[in-house]
């Protein structure tokens, strides 16, 4: 490699970092990484004092730069999911009751702080044009997510969780009329719960000004009636019961999870 590097990019955490470089060694790019020893060997403060660097060629300069821009929420989303083993194959049933041969584990996600603050970093800076008082996460998958959210909007935070059969709010949390909210949520397949979080809003007169998602595996198809931002977006097939394949064939299903949400 030349020896005229130049530094294209900055990150806070070696696995962005490393993304990059990986993304721009498949479109034909040769790079390194500066300062990649330290943050690792030295995690706890080096994060604080080091910023990893991509370099490349000064000749590569404007063209790396160029495909550095195609490396969006989806792409970084998609990795992160595939380098947590959070993508399933098999014979699943859903917790919307449907069937399904893919499923997402996002356990293996939120387990990880790091990539937590990485993916709602993207969610952030998505929905920071949205002037907003709360950021709700529905319990439980998303309380995590959509504290990280409101912690970098710098915006309070509640969560809703199902009681009775409906999504309700704890009593000692903020929510007054006029208030205008943003709801995160993880995955969604049918959106009930985001539908329940909106409703049990609307009946506390907070407006709900949009919808953040990690990762929308309806392909596009649920409506909320509000601005919705998902990170990515999948089609992934799914059955009523009745009408699965995988049972006619008589496959084996599981449950993964233990959430009630719909």
């Amino acid at each position: 490699m030349n020896d005229k590097l130049v530094t294209i990019a900055k990150y806070d955490t070696p696995f962005e970092a490393e993304l990059a470089m990986t993304y721009l060694a498949d479109c034909g790019i040769k790079a390194v990484l500066f300062n990649e020893i330290i943050n690792s060997i030295f995690p706890s403060f080096a994060g604080l004092k080091y910023e990893t660097e991509l370099r490349v060629n000064k000749e590569d300069e404007i063209i790396a730069k160029e495909h550095l821009i195609n490396i969006n929420s989806a792409y970084l989303t998609e990795n992160i999911l595939k380098e947590s083993g959070a993508l399933l194959e098999g014979h699943f049933k859903l917790t919307s009751g449907r069937h399904s041969n893919k499923y997402i584990e996002k356990i293996k996600i939120i387990q990880n702080p790091e990539k937590v603050e990485i993916i709602c970093g993207h969610l952030a800076r998505i929905l920071k044009e949205f002037e907003c008082d709360v950021v709700i996460g529905p319990a439980y998958g998303a309380i995590v997510l959509g504290y990280e959210v409101a912690k970098q909007l710098g915006k309070q935070f509640a969560f809703c969780q199902r009681v009775d059969g409906e999504m309700n709010f704890r009593s000692g949390f903020t929510l007054r009329p006029g208030m205008k909210a943003i709801v995160i949520e993880d995955i969604v397949t049918t959106g009930g719960s985001v539908f329940e979080v909106i409703e049990s809003l609307n009946k506390k007169e907070v407006e709900v000004v949009a919808v953040g998602l990690i990762v929308d595996r309806s392909g596009g198809s649920v409506d909320f009636n509000v601005p919705t931002y998902p990170l990515l977006t999948l089609s992934i097939e799914s059955w009523e019961p009745e009408d699965c394949p995988l049972c006619k064939a008589g496959q084996e299903i599981t449950k993964p999870g233990s959430s009630d949400k719909r």
